[in-house]
């Protein structure tokens, strides 16, 4: 180390050296003269334990975030995706809770084109994946009871703005990778998929995360919801597209099953 070197600066070049995952020996720093070797390993393989230890941990946490992408891509390919990922998108955070934040975007990216050829929906399923792992740390929000429904007045129904929980995503995929993800889950080969448009919804119930798929009426009416519509306006969307007894029906079988999700945090009296 250097007579003016400070700890910080030397704690800041151990920690490039550690988390350098181009597999290129760091010359630039004398690891020697900062470094002590005993028991028979050198400097440079001292760091490079460091540096070994910490693509292993990220990539563990990729592998258990992203469990049905590892089983579609292969072990050999997952590996070299996670190197390449954290090379383009090295983490920001001490914590290892985002490090996978960013993959789903990677592989929509030019970075990752060899990837998307093999795999064309490996961005969808990491999408889903991101979903399911993120929305188990959503906060809690009190969950909308039957019965606060059923104590309001016919006059104030079509009024009334229901709320959604925070621990709800609404997914628009190229894929359907629902079934890829079903099939993994249940240990069975997973299937070949071509290409749909789906809408996937994931949520968490107590402390479980589910997810659907949801046809294009419920996702339009779950946005309706988000953007703060009442049911009055929400029937009316409902209706552009089914007719008024239908709408009618169908409002009120998805209000049934938003309830059993858990979906509604709240509701609000126009």
């Amino acid at each position: 180390m250097k007579p003016d070197e400070t700890l910080a600066a030397l704690q800041h070049r151990f920690a490039r050296a550690a988390t350098s995952l181009e597999g290129r020996p760091v010359e630039e720093i004398s690891l020697s003269a900062w470094l002590r070797e005993d028991l028979g390993v050198s400097a440079r393989e001292r760091i490079e334990i460091y540096a070994h230890a910490y693509f292993e941990r990220i990539h563990a946490v990729l592998r258990e975030d992203f469990g049905a992408l590892h089983a579609a891509l292969g072990e050999a390919a997952f590996h070299d995706l996670a190197k390449l990922y954290l090379m383009a998108r090295p983490p920001r955070s001490f914590s290892l809770r985002f490090v996978a934040e960013s993959l789903p975007g990677f592989l929509a990216g030019p970075v990752a084109e060899l990837f998307r050829r093999r795999w064309p929906f490996a961005a969808d399923l990491a999408a889903l994946e991101w979903a399911i792992a993120d929305l188990f740390d959503a906060p809690d929000s009190p969950i909308l009871a039957r019965e606060s429904l059923a104590s309001l007045g016919p006059e104030a129904w079509g009024s009334v703005r229901l709320r959604l929980t925070p621990a709800q995503r609404v997914l628009a995929l190229d894929w359907p990778v629902v079934e890829l993800h079903e099939a993994w889950a249940a240990g069975r080969a997973l299937p070949a998929l071509e290409p749909r448009a789906t809408r996937v919804l994931v949520h968490r119930r107590a402390e479980q995360v589910f997810y659907r798929e949801i046809s294009a009426l419920e996702a339009h009416a779950l946005q309706r919801v988000g953007e703060g519509a009442d049911l009055e306006a929400l029937c009316a969307s409902i209706a552009d597209e089914l007719s008024d007894d239908g709408a009618v029906a169908h409002a009120v079988a998805l209000l049934e099953r938003w309830l059993a999700d858990h979906l509604l945090a709240a509701i609000e009296a126009g």
